[in-house]
């Protein structure tokens, strides 16, 4: 029999009702009085209470939905997730990275596509944090403009003029889109942006770019980052739902 090393801990919480601390406490001694013998439980009591003390005092509960312990002889590691994986306890030869492997297949990296009328912001997203980020900008696109202002010939060419401004623009952000993601291991984009420029890139993104569109949000781009993420997160979040 191999001598067991690693203590694995997985901590979930859908929970709104009870302060998410206390929430994860209880579910981790429910998990220990569970899982382990009266004689494994002596003997990791110094892990047992290195976690208890990190949910108490240093865990960021900001995005939080899931914290994974391991622990064992010159080992301590904490992973935190804004997922959510099932709560877990194992004590095994090596830390035990099931649940892990299996959620992060399906949790896989993604690219969030942004276009209004001057520019384009892409940016990767992986366990929920933006790894990298691109801008394109081609001018702005002319305006429209009232036609009773001028005659109607003149506002024609106006909007033909518009028409081809707005193509080449969404053009110029689709080669680029395809460009960025090239190595990237991109499984899903969500696009965001104004409703009527999301309606035309779809159809300026060409195979294999416009298979991967999973999701859409309406957003304006000169907003902080962290809101456009916070954004998409929830587009990200229903469609790994959905795959569950």
């Amino acid at each position: 029999m191999k001598d067991v090393q690693v203590l694995s801990v997985y901590l979930s919480s859908d929970n709104k009702q009870t302060p998410l601390p206390d929430y994860l406490l209880t579910q981790f001694h429910s998990l220990i009085h569970q899982n382990l013998t009266g004689t494994q439980k002596n003997k990791w009591s110094r892990g047992i209470s290195s976690i208890e003390r990190y949910i108490r005092e240093s865990f960021d509960r900001s995005n939080t939905r899931t914290l994974v312990f391991f622990t064992g002889k010159n080992l301590w590691q904490v992973l935190n997730f804004e997922f959510y994986i099932p709560p877990a306890c194992r004590i095994l030869s090596a830390a035990y990275l099931k649940p892990l492997e299996e959620i992060l297949d399906r949790y896989q990296k993604y690219l969030v596509l942004l276009v209004d009328r001057k520019k384009a912001k892409l940016f990767t997203v992986h366990l929920g944090k933006i790894e990298e980020q691109k801008e394109v900008f081609d001018g702005e696109v002319p305006q429209r403009v009232k036609a009773e202002t001028i005659n109607l010939g003149r506002t024609d060419k106006i909007m033909r003029d518009i028409e081809y401004h707005v193509h080449h623009h969404l053009q110029i952000i689709a080669e680029s889109t395809k460009e960025f993601i090239k190595g990237k291991n991109i499984h899903s984009i969500i696009l965001g942006g104004h409703a009527d420029q999301l309606h035309k890139l779809k159809k300026h993104l060409t195979y294999p770019l416009n298979q991967m569109i999973k999701g859409e949000f309406v957003t304006e781009l000169n907003i902080p980052l962290n809101k456009i993420l916070a954004l998409s997160k929830k587009v990200a979040l229903e469609i790994y739902t959905s795959q569950r």
